[in-house]
């Protein structure tokens, strides 16, 4: 293109623009955008249409004055106004007279009266008219006799009486009428009668009298009638017979009694009560059948030593009688033990070869079923269960039965016998008895054979060697024949499983790793039980512990683990100057105290209950439900509250206090969200109803998963479709426990709904655009005034006949017999034999000091993943019991250890050992604590002088907003910081990777950060250091960022280089960048 054109284009480019026009007058603004702009500063919230015209408007500040009103008439195309404002009057409300498409009027709680009622005739469209608490009389009223299109009316606490309500004969469309706290009597009900729409009515804490329940007889269309408040009498009892419309009565604070309330059942079968608590237990109590003691569940060794026969081994016993195998017994394990069940085989949900069986056995009826197409009861010998797995060649699967063997054998002699399944009341399995209980191998070339034993309920003991799966943990320390012995393959420690039945038993294979065991073993130091035990083991295994550490290592590593923050200079250099004795016991113990461990532990158990806004969208009012759920835990740290007490406030809380009604539970909610003088959400006796609102587990299946994951540490998951693999429980057994979770509900109650969703409407929402962002749009300004909102609620949805439910590993309860099907459970979660609850806890507490647990994964507490220390994980539980599951409890005493206390500095015999505590493990820093680690070492002195109470800004207090990886920093994502999406302990991630080296070598936040305005380095770019200062700043960098001064060979490297550096501030920017890029800096030793 030719400049030339380039000129003209240009030009005619500038003279369309609108600089060329600059001669014509701006627009100016219409009476509507002037009226918008002057109420801009007053008003709470404001929504327009497409079109730019104003739909909602909402004045309820304190600023708002009757002059403010003049504005209104510029809303011509206003649907919805509210003006909740006690300082407005009657002065300016004329204005509203000429809004003629309003559908919602809200002056509830302002000052007008009848004069601003005489301003609403003409409003034809006018669909609902809230005046609650206002000053209008029942003359009043006559002026919206003709508001023929009203649908919804709130007169509630005013002086409204028996003579006002002739003024609503004609609103034939009204179908919610709120007359709470009115004069309003039984007789003046007749009033309502040809209110035919009408379906839900409010009468609380009026003076009624029998006559009010016959006046409402001809009112066919009601379904909800509320009357919270009013003095029941008998006779008003017996009249409710003639309302057998009605689908919903709320009773609260009636003075009810037990046979009242019988009568009502009976006058009307099909309607729901809701009546106060103290009247719910005397009825739970006619019709409850009292269970005695919890079931104990989880019972990993039921015991059953009744003296019954004692059986050989059926293979033994085949050839010696003509004994027909069991099918529980005998048939199902040797299939499990052959793998014809395993998830490789016919276990696999499609089946193989167009026959399955149920994963790892245990649906007996499905197995019997399908195993008898394959069996020829007229001639056994040609059955295909028979030869099939005989042949290498036609079975997919291999050979698995040996032609002529015992396994053939017992399943001709079972098809001879009639091929039974299960019989009617067969004993039941109580236990897997293994024998010898721990094996502790000398040479390379030794063997040892195990020996099974099923213990049954009738007192049978059997031998089942023969039928028992042996799977080894560990094969570099001991292997295992499919006939139980068990061989060495090398120095170390594992178990050998046992699998039978439902059984599952583990037995300790240990083989020393010196010659330093038994006499010859060192006097090792065991200050505590815990040290006892520890090396008790560690004797076993011929493994000596490593020295105790450093006061330096030992302070950095205990302020990062504690408190997650790195001591500063000044306390480096006051506790390695400390001389006493109990020094480190001190430090333990003002860690325990410091702000930053309610920060961090706050943390760290809102990850385990999966605290994340995102997940909380049910609430309508995610972010600051989700601050609540923070700040409760908070307190509760911060108090030292029992881990008992926080679990039962999560577990059994409700949103709504028994026999609140739900009016003045969202006047209560809405307290807390008040951004002036808030009420006290996280008040240690308000329970926390939060976690149970999470769309993550919305199903009764993912309730009862997170449940196991948090409060046990176990893992359910494979049960919701077959026999655990490690564990005990099967499909069954996880369906009923299912059952505990199939009533907890989070939306809004029967009792509620009418009231619900008028309150929706009352605050503007929308009926055909009723989205979740224009109702928070909404709901967040009205509940920051403290004004009420439509709060969505956790509740118990009430039983609806027979529910069978099962505690893990007890018997069958019927759950209909409890109005809270959480209470038995959290019974069941205190006082079950293993504890499960205390013994997950300690774990991952121990967990967080060792980087391995007692039991490792520690979310994954199962029978075939028993403890590396079982003794030692027992005496901690039932101390952490013993202390009222006191949580400063376990951190001081796990702390105080020698053990947590040794160097990380291996020697000969610990070398090889992670998992039994015999020295530290280094550890990757978590992502928070990282993060923070870098902020500190590189903050200039001022900042870092104020670190010990600057805990509100740190990313150890940082919690996702979302489930999307954006919702959290960028570095924090790298360094495994958990979004709370799982149920998994791994989901925060502890392992190094590429993008955490990229982002401390060259990312662009860290090099800022080193540089930053308040830093270390700009502080000394200020103080032009000279070179007399090099050593001492050269300690300060190690001091901030590895916790010690640097070796006198250091010292002499860095002096180098800071010498050759352009300067000495260069040189040591060089430095702290070098140091944070160590791996002495970015893990825990």
């Amino acid at each position: 293109m030719r400049p030339s054109r380039v000129v003209i284009i240009l030009t005619a480019i500038s003279l369309c623009s609108p600089v060329a026009f600059a001669a014509d007058e701006v627009q100016a603004p219409s009476p509507e955008q002037q009226a918008v702009e002057a109420l801009k500063r007053i008003r709470t919230n404001i929504q327009f249409n497409k079109d730019g015209t104003t739909r909602l408007l909402r004045l309820s500040n304190a600023t708002v004055t009757d002059d403010a009103l003049a504005h209104l008439q510029h809303f011509k195309q206003l649907d919805y106004l509210a003006i909740v404002c006690p300082q407005v009057t009657d002065a300016n409300t004329n204005h509203i007279a000429g809004l003629i498409n309003l559908e919602t009027l809200l002056l509830s709680k302002s000052s007008i009266g009848d004069a601003t009622l005489a301003h609403l005739t003409g409003l034809e469209k006018l669909e609902r008219l809230y005046l609650a608490e206002t000053k209008i009389s029942d003359e009043g009223l006559a002026n919206i006799a003709g508001l023929l299109q009203l649908t919804s009316l709130s007169l509630e606490q005013t002086d409204i009486s028996d003579e006002g309500l002739k003024h609503l004969r004609g609103l034939s469309n009204i179908e919610t009428l709120l007359l709470n706290e009115t004069q309003v009597t039984g007789p003046g009900l007749t009033e309502l009668q040809e209110l035919s729409q009408l379906r839900v009515l409010y009468l609380e804490q009026c003076a009624l009298d029998s006559s009010a329940i016959l006046n409402l007889e001809p009112i066919k269309s009601l379904e909800h009638l509320s009357l919270n408040g009013v003095a029941l009498t008998d006779e008003m009892i017996a009249s409710f017979a003639k309302l057998s419309q009605l689908k919903v009565v709320e009773l609260y604070r009636t003075g009810c009694s037990l046979g009242g309330l019988e009568a009502l059942r009976a006058a009307l079968p099909n309607a729901q009560f809701y009546i106060d608590p103290e009247l719910v237990v005397a009825e739970r109590q006619t019709r409850r059948t009292e269970l005695h003691s919890v079931p104990d569940g989880l019972r990993t060794h039921p015991t059953n030593d009744d003296e019954g026969p004692r059986l050989t081994a059926i293979a033994d016993r085949l050839a010696e009688a003509d004994e027909p195998p069991d099918f529980q017994k005998h048939v199902i394990p040797l299939l499990g033990r052959l793998g014809c069940n395993g998830r490789a085989c016919h276990g696999s949900f499609q089946g193989q070869g167009g026959f399955r069986l149920s994963m790892f056995g245990y649906d007996f009826e499905m197995d019997h079923g399908n195993l008898s197409e394959r069996i020829d009861l007229d001639s056994p010998d040609d059955s295909l269960i028979l030869n099939k797995p005989t042949s290498a060649d036609e079975h997919e699967g291999g050979l698995r039965l040996p032609p002529g063997g015992w396994e053939q054998k017992l399943l001709r002699r079972w098809i001879e016998a009639g091929a039974k399944g299960v019989g009617e009341n067969p004993p039941t399995f109580v236990r897997l008895d293994v024998t010898p209980t721990e094996i502790v191998f000398k040479r390379s070339d030794e063997a040892v054979q195990l020996k099974a034993e099923a213990v049954w309920s009738d007192g049978t003991r059997e031998d089942v060697t023969c039928l028992t799966r042996f799977q080894t943990n560990d094969e570099t320390v001991a292997k295992v024949s499919p006939e139980g012995i068990v061989q060495t393959c090398g120095t170390g420690d594992t178990y050998i499983v046992s699998f039978y039945d439902n059984g599952i038993h583990s037995t300790q294979v240990l083989r020393p790793v010196s010659d330093l065991t038994g006499d010859v073993y060192p006097d090792v130091p065991t200050p505590t039980e815990i040290d006892r035990l520890v090396v008790e083991k560690l004797a076993k295994l011929g493994i000596v512990p490593s020295e105790l550490s450093s006061d330096e290592e030992f302070l950095r590593r205990v302020s990062l683990d504690i408190i997650g923050t790195l001591p500063t200079p000044k306390e480096i250099g006051s506790f390695v100057t400390d001389t006493s004795p109990d020094r480190r016991s001190r430090k333990i113990d003002e860690l325990l105290e410091h702000p930053a461990y309610v920060t961090w532990w706050t943390t760290r158990l809102c990850d385990l209950t999966g605290s994340n806004a995102g997940y909380l969208g049910a609430t309508e009012m995610a972010q600051p439900v989700a601050a609540q759920w923070r700040a409760w835990i908070e307190r509760r740290v911060q108090e030292n509250v029992g881990w008992d007490k926080i679990a039962s406030g999560i577990l059994l809380a409700r949103s709504r206090a028994p026999g609140q009604p739900y009016r003045e539970f969202i006047a209560e909610q809405s307290e807390y969200t008040n951004t002036v003088e808030p009420a006290d959400f996280a008040a240690l006796d308000n329970s926390m109803p939060h976690f149970w609102y999470r769309d993550n587990i919305n199903q009764p299946t993912d309730k009862a998963l997170a449940f196991g994951y948090t409060f046990l540490g176990v893992r359910l998951d494979c049960a919701q479709c077959h026999k655990h693999p490690y564990d005990q429980w099967s499909k069954r057994d996880f369906e009923l426990f299912t059952e505990f979770f199939t009533r907890i509900k989070a939306g809004v109650p029967p009792d509620a709904k009418p009231l619900h969703e008028a309150t929706q409407h009352m605050l503007g929402v929308p009926v055909k655009l009723n989205t979740a962002a224009l109702r928070r749009q909404s709901y967040l300004r009205i509940a920051a005034e403290g004004r009420p909102i439509p709060w969505n609620e956790v509740y118990i949805e009430p039983a609806k006949g027979e529910q069978p439910g099962k505690l893990l590993g007890g018997p069958e309860i019927d759950l209909s017999q409890f109005d809270d099907p959480r209470e038995p459970l959290m019974e069941w979660l205190l006082t079950e034999p293993n504890h499960y609850f205390a013994k997950s806890f300690v774990n991952r507490i121990w967990t967080n000091y060792f980087n391995v647990g007692i039991i490792d994964p520690p979310d994954d507490l199962n029978l075939a993943n028993p403890p590396s220390n079982k003794a030692l994980l027992d005496h901690l539980t039932d101390g952490f019991i013993g202390s009222g599951y006191d949580m400063k409890w376990l951190h001081r005493t796990i702390a105080n250890s020698r053990t947590y206390q040794l160097s990380w500095r291996p020697n000969d015999t610990n070398r090889a050992d992670t998992r039994n505590f015999s020295h530290a493990v280094l550890r990757r820093l978590p992502a928070e604590v990282a993060i923070d680690a870098i902020n500190q070492a590189t903050a200039s002195d001022e900042v870092l002088g104020a670190v010990e109470m600057a805990v509100g800004n740190r990313k150890i207090g940082q919690h996702p907003v979302s489930y999307q990886t954006r919702a959290i920093d960028f570095s924090l994502l790298i360094f495994g910081k958990p979004l709370r999406t799982t149920n998994c302990d791994c989901e925060r991630q502890s392992s190094p990777n590429l993008l955490q080296s990229l982002y401390t070598r060259n990312d662009q936040e860290m090099l800022d950060t080193l540089g930053r305005r308040n830093g270390w380095i700009a502080q000394l770019e200020k103080e032009k250091p000279t070179a007399d200062r090099i050593e001492e700043l050269v300690a300060s960098a190690y001091l901030r960022a590895l916790s010690r001064e640097p070796t006198a060979s250091e010292a002499a490297d860095c002096r180098q280089h800071i010498e050759q550096s352009e300067s000495i501030v260069e040189g040591l920017r060089d430095l702290l960048w070098a140091l944070l890029n160590t791996q002495e800096f970015i893990t825990n030793h």
